[in-house]
């Protein structure tokens, strides 16, 4: 069944003019977020994955500009509304994203409780006395005990863990259609990184809501998503079904990726040859080619199109040139 799509971004370019030249952040990125699924959104340090969230909330400011692309929700194209109009009718509404520093994320002078209520108020117009009540259900809701303590609290009195719940709380009473996750299991430790990606995904189920999940870590989204997107230095190189990427990995980016994760079934770790390239003077064709063991003269001249490999897979390597061109980081069904 062809869900329907809730996001699409189109060819979008994004630089910041620093001190040091232009740095070249997006180089053009594709990408399709149907209703109600888990996205994720997955590359080393520096690959554009946060500038793309960035650019769909328009908060992109200098020294950054978005070039050109398009970013279309729900049938409308962000990039064309008013800043007005976004801050209003968009950000924090339909769109709202979770920090990957809860605690610095939060007002350090407004309890826990006040900061959702506030939202509910401006924002579903609910009286002061709904507002409160609300709070303490969606604090029961992320599993917090005593939620009327917790409610009371300040953001410094709170563990990493008990911040983050407070955060994805204050992020659902809204009822966005898209959440944005920026890394938001980085600060925490590993058997509370466990627990609020279950509880994550257990919300985003019961509100209905689609997610778009940026971060480095692949066991991550071998755990929580359903569609993933590879990002290497700005470009969107691979797209695929979860189990398609983890398991049939076909950019030879992605299979560093995989290749670098530990296991069982090998001996030592395989690590990607060479450093991620500077964006001011990022590397001419394919921007992975000085890193790459298959790479060709073609690769280091033109930048490979998009192909597609298999149903609801597609990458951009001149390896699969004899495929079929897809033209898009999206599903081709």
């Amino acid at each position: 069944m062809v869900k329907d799509l809730l996001l699409e971004i189109k060819d979008l370019q994004i630089n910041f003019y620093t001190y040091r030249g232009v740095v070249k952040a997006l180089n053009g990125v594709n990408l399709k977020i149907y209703k109600g699924e888990f996205f994720g959104l997955v590359g080393e340090t520096g690959c554009g994955k946060s500038v793309t969230a960035s650019g769909v909330l328009n908060l992109v400011q200098n020294p950054g500009k978005i070039e050109k692309g398009e970013i279309i929700f729900k049938e409308r194209d962000l990039l064309k509304m008013s800043k007005e109009e976004i801050r209003e009718k968009i950000r924090g509404k339909e769109i709202t994203m979770i920090m990957q520093y809860p605690v610095s994320a939060l007002n350090p002078v407004m309890n826990n409780g006040d900061q959702i209520a506030e939202g509910l108020i401006a924002n579903k117009n609910m009286s002061e006395r709904e507002a409160k009540k609300r709070v303490i259900e969606l604090l029961r809701e992320v599993n917090i005990p005593e939620p009327e303590k917790i409610a009371r609290q300040y953001p410094h009195q709170l563990s990493g863990g008990m911040a983050q719940r407070v955060m994805i709380a204050m992020m659902l009473s809204t009822e966005p259609s898209l959440l944005i996750a920026d890394e938001p299991t980085t600060a925490l430790d590993v058997s509370i990184q466990a627990q609020v990606l279950s509880l994550l995904k257990d919300l985003i189920s019961k509100h209905k809501a689609t997610v778009l999940l940026i971060t480095h870590d692949l066991s991550v989204v071998a755990e929580t998503c359903d569609r993933v997107g590879v990002m290497y230095a700005g470009d969107m190189v691979e797209v695929g079904e979860v189990d398609q990427i983890i398991n049939n990995p076909q950019h030879p980016y992605t299979k560093g990726l995989i290749n670098a994760i530990p296991s069982d079934r090998r001996k030592e770790l395989v690590e990607i040859r060479g450093s991620v390239p500077d964006l001011v003077n990022p590397p001419s064709g394919c921007r992975f080619h000085p890193r790459c063991d298959y790479v060709r003269d073609l690769c280091k001249n033109e930048k490979p199109k998009v192909l597609q490999v298999e149903k609801n897979h597609i990458v951009a390597c001149f390896l699969y040139e004899g495929g079929y061109e897809g033209g898009e980081s999206g599903r081709t069904d």
